[in-house]
C-alpha cells in the first residue's frame, strides 16, 4: 500500500491518450526542453557537428562523444541533450544526482529519429544509470551481441542492458524511450528503488545470457528485469520477449521480479511474450500487476508465473493481480501457473478475464480467487484450479472482437458491473483506456469497463430547449 501512495495511483490516473500527449507533445518539439531546462545550463552533444574541446552549452557549441558527457558535472535543474538522427556506442552513464524538486534531465534535441545509443559488442551496457532524481526521456537503446550460437539456433548471447539502474540509483524516471536487442530492456538492480518506467516500448530483447562457459545455465529474455523495491512501470508496450533456451527450450517474459518488492506494474500492453510476468525468489513479495492487456500466440505462452514455499524459487508471497485482460491462443499456452504449494498468502487473482485456447490455470492448491472469468473459443476451458470461487464463472466474456484485436467488452458482456471493488481499494480507478472506475454499479471484469453511451436528454428537457429557441415561454 505504501507503493501505492507514492506513485500516486490513489488518485484518479489521466486518461491514457491525454497523459501521452501531455508528454510526447513537447518532446516532438527540440526547443520545448531547452525552454524547459531555462533554470538550469543545458548542454548538448552532436555526433556530427560536435567538437569535445566546445563548451557544450549551446547546440552550436555541442560536443561530440558520450564520453565526455560522462565526464560532465550536472547539477539539479541542468539538461543533457543528444541530437535526434545521431547513434553512439555506450555507455551513457548517468551519475548526477538532481533532486525532487529539480531533476536532472537527459533527452534529445532537434528533428528526426530518437538519438541511438548501442552497446557495441564487447558485453557493456548502452545506458548505465547510478544517479538520482533523473529523467531519461526520448532515448532509444540498441543492443548488439557479443556472439551467437549455433547450437541454440544462432540464438545472440550475451549479458547486456538497455537501460541498467544499479548501485545508489533512485527516484529516476525513464519515458518515451525504446529499447531492442537486449538481455533486458530496462534493469533495476536490488540496490536501485523507487523509478519510474513509463509510456516506454521494450520491443525483442532477445538476448539470451549465458552464466557458464557450457549450455545449461542462462537467462532471459526480458522486457523488464526487476530485482529492486518500489518501482512503477505503466503504460509500456512489451513485445517479442522469447527465445532460445538451453534450460526451457524458450524463456523469457515481458516483466521479470526476481527478489523485488511492492512493484506496481499497471496498464501496460504486451503482445507474443513467453510470459507477462514470472516471479521468483523468496525475497519477492507484495507485487501487483493491474489493467494490463496481455495477448499471445506462442505456443508455450502464460500470463503470470509465481510459486509457493516447495519451490525452488519460492516461496513468493502477497502476489496480486486485478483487472487483466488475457488472451493466449497458443497451442500449449497455460495463462495462470502457481506451483510449489499455492495458496492465499502466495496469489490473489480478481476481476480479469482469463482466456486460453490450451490451459487458463495450473494451481495446485487453493488461493484467493474470485470475480474473474474463463473462457476458451470451444466453451470448455481446462483449468486445475481447486476450488473455483462461487463468484467466478466459465462463460463467454463477449468481446467485441478479441481475434481482431478488440477486447472492449459488448454491451451485453456479463464481465459488466460483475467485478469486486478490491481492485479500487487497492488504488486502481482507471481502466486501460483511462476511463473512471467503476462506470455502472460496480467494477467491470477485465481491463476495460465498459463505455456507456452518452445519456440523451429526456423529452421534458428537450420539449424545453425547443420552446426556448422558438421564443415562447415554457
Amino acid at each position: 500500500m505504501h507503493a501505492l501512495a507514492v506513485f500516486g495511483v490513489r488518485g484518479r490516473l489521466l486518461p491514457r491518450a491525454l497523459v501521452l500527449l501531455l508528454i510526447l507533445l513537447p518532446l516532438a518539439d527540440g526547443h520545448t526542453a531547452e525552454r524547459a531546462a531555462a533554470a538550469g545550463t543545458t548542454y548538448y552533444v552532436d555526433c556530427i557537428g560536435g567538437n569535445d574541446g566546445n563548451s557544450g552549452t549551446a547546440s552550436k557549441l555541442a560536443w561530440h562523444s558520450l564520453s565526455r558527457a560522462n565526464q560532465a558535472v550536472l547539477s539539479p535543474g541542468e539538461s543533457l541533450l543528444l541530437k535526434r538522427g545521431c547513434t553512439w556506442t555506450g555507455p551513457l552513464t548517468p551519475w548526477w544526482q538532481g533532486s525532487a524538486t529539480a531533476p536532472i534531465t537527459i533527452g534529445a534535441y532537434g528533428s528526426g529519429e530518437l538519438p541511438m545509443i548501442q552497446s557495441g559488442t564487447n558485453g557493456i551496457d548502452a545506458v548505465f544509470v547510478t544517479g538520482s532524481y533523473l529523467i531519461l526521456e526520448s532515448l532509444s537503446a540498441r543492443g548488439l551481441p557479443p556472439r551467437r550460437d549455433a547450437r541454440c539456433e544462432n540464438a545472440a548471447v550475451g549479458q547486456i542492458s538497455g537501460f541498467r539502474f544499479a548501485g545508489p540509483a533512485a527516484y529516476n524516471t525513464l519515458r518515451a524511450s525504446t529499447a531492442t536487442g537486449f538481455t533486458e530492456g530496462v534493469k533495476i538492480e536490488r540496490s536501485s528503488h523507487h523509478n519510474r518506467i513509463l509510456h516506454n516500448s521494450f520491443l525483442s530483447n532477445t538476448m539470451m545470457a549465458q552464466l557458464t562457459t557450457s549450455p545449461g545455465d542462462d537467462y532471459g529474455a526480458f522486457g523488464a528485469n526487476v530485482h529492486g523495491d518500489d518501482n512503477e512501470i505503466a503504460y509500456n508496450v512489451f513485445s517479442g520477449h522469447h527465445a532460445c533456451s538451453y534450460d526451457y527450450t524458450s524463456d523469457g517474459s515481458a516483466v521479470e521480479i526476481f527478489g523485488g518488492q511492492r512493484n506496481l506494474v499497471h496498464h501496460n500492453r504486451s503482445s507474443d511474450n513467453q510470459a507477462f510476468v514470472e516471479l521468483g525468489a523468496s525475497r519477492s513479495s507484495a507485487n501487483i500487476f493491474a489493467y494490463n492487456l496481455v495477448t499471445s500466440s506462442l505456443a508455450g505462452a502464460t500470463f503470470l508465473v509465481t510459486r509457493g514455499p516447495n519451490d525452488g524459487f519460492g516461496p513468493v508471497f502477497g502476489t496480486q493481480a486485478y483487472n487483466n485482460t488475457v488472451y493466449l491462443t497458443g497451442s500449449n499456452a497455460t495463462a495462470v501457473v502457481c506451483v510449489g504449494g499455492c495458496s492465499a498468502d502466495i496469489l490473489t487473482l480478481k476481476n480479469s478475464i482469463i482466456w486460453s485456447e490450451y490451459q487458463a490455470a495450473y494451481v495446485d492448491q487453493a488461493f484467493d480467487e474470485g470475480y474473474n472469468i474463463y473462457w476458451r473459443s470451444d466453451g470448455s476451458p481446462i483449468f486445475k484450479l481447486a476450488p473455483m470461487s462461487a463468484t467466478s464463472k466459465v462463460i463467454d466474456p463477449q468481446l467485441v472482437s478479441p481475434s481482431g484485436g478488440d477486447f472492449h467488452l459488448a454491451a451485453t458482456s456479463p464481465a459488466r458491473d460483475s467485478g469486486t471493488i478490491a481492485s479500487v481499494q487497492a488504488g486502481f480507478t482507471s481502466d486501460f483506456d483511462g476511463a473512471a472506475v467503476p462506470q455502472g454499479s460496480s467494477v467491470d471484469i477485465g481491463a476495460y469497463e465498459f463505455a456507456r453511451p452518452a445519456r440523451a436528454p429526456s423529452q421534458t428537457k428537450r420539449r424545453l430547449v425547443r420552446a426556448s429557441t422558438s421564443g415562447r415561454r415554457t
